[in-house]
């Protein structure tokens, strides 16, 4: 009986951490957005600004989904599991925010949050800041299982990972015709979900590369390059293959009368569709396919 009542006061103790581990996020993120100290310590009403509650709670199911990886092992011993859960989990929740602050300054270089979330409202950016947040705690998870809780393994794959999607974020204007900036400026919802579909396929693709076995961290390292390159190889043929197969053509019918918003929405959506279909496509090549000893050793 005494086991079972300190099992619970261990889960209880843990449970009383990461409702702590929120509260620091609460005030964390008035180090990254100091124009939002009004919304945060006052209290919350999510439907006056959508937008802004979308791009707060984004970061709350990111921060769960990083300690989600999370675990406590008590057969190694009491002091050292939470000592182990405590240090991870404050290294998660520090990577996870600067990520955040990083890929927010690449992906809107010409947006304020002010101007955008709490002027603007802009619908675009919240549902692109909500996609990204998301993203970016299931690569984050993804590093902390790579790590095999090694922090120097973990630094280096976590600035590797941040490399590599911060520089997939560029190739948006190569496989759409849609316009970031100027749509941005007109709250497309559109691009909200063009973009999102973007992030999401990238965010497949980067787990994919970054999921195998691993001895060496150079080996390591020069496996995920290859496997990116296979990426920038195969995608193109799953997207050539769906507009093929499924007759879909990307340049707009001149013949129909569309509102310009209508247009852009089913402009965004087929983007967000196919990009994200050939990202999960393109990841079953690169991760899921194992070979063996194909020819015997003599």
């Amino acid at each position: 009986m005494n086991e079972i009542f300190d099992k619970l006061l261990i889960r209880i103790l843990f449970t009383i951490f990461i409702c702590v581990a929120l509260l620091l996020y609460k005030y964390a993120h008035l180090i990254f957005y100091p124009s939002s100290k009004k919304q945060v310590f006052r209290r919350i009403y999510p439907s006056e600004n959508y937008v802004d509650t979308m791009h707060f709670f984004s970061r709350l199911i990111g921060v769960s989904i990083i300690f989600s990886s999370l675990e406590f092992n008590e057969y190694i011993g009491i002091s050292i599991s939470a000592f182990h859960f405590f240090v991870w989990s404050i290294i998660g929740f520090t990577f996870y925010l600067v990520s955040i602050y990083i890929m927010e300054n690449i992906i809107f270089s010409n947006f304020e949050y002010k101007d955008e979330v709490l002027q603007k409202k802009n619908p675009a950016y919240g549902i692109i800041s909500f996609v990204n947040a998301i993203c970016l705690a299931f690569i984050i998870k993804a590093v902390f299982k790579e790590s095999e809780n090694s922090i120097v393994i973990l630094v280096i794959l976590w600035l590797f990972s941040l490399v590599l999607y911060g520089i997939s974020t560029k190739f948006f204007k190569y496989i759409c015709t849609i316009h970031f900036d100027s749509l941005m400026i007109q709250k497309n919802i559109g691009l909200g979900l063009a973009y999102s579909g973007f992030l999401f396929g990238n965010m497949v693709l980067l787990r994919s590369v970054f999921s195998h076995e691993h001895l060496q961290i150079q080996s390591y390292l020069i496996l995920v390059v290859l496997k990116t390159l296979l990426v920038i190889l195969i995608m193109p043929l799953f997207r050539a293959g769906i507009h093929y197969v499924f007759k879909i053509e990307a340049k707009e019918n001149q013949e129909l009368d569309q509102d310009e918003s209508t247009k852009h929405l089913g402009q965004g959506i087929y983007i967000a569709s196919v990009y994200l279909t050939t990202a999960l496509l393109t990841s079953i090549i690169v991760s899921q396919i194992h070979f063996g000893t194909i020819y015997p050793f003599f």
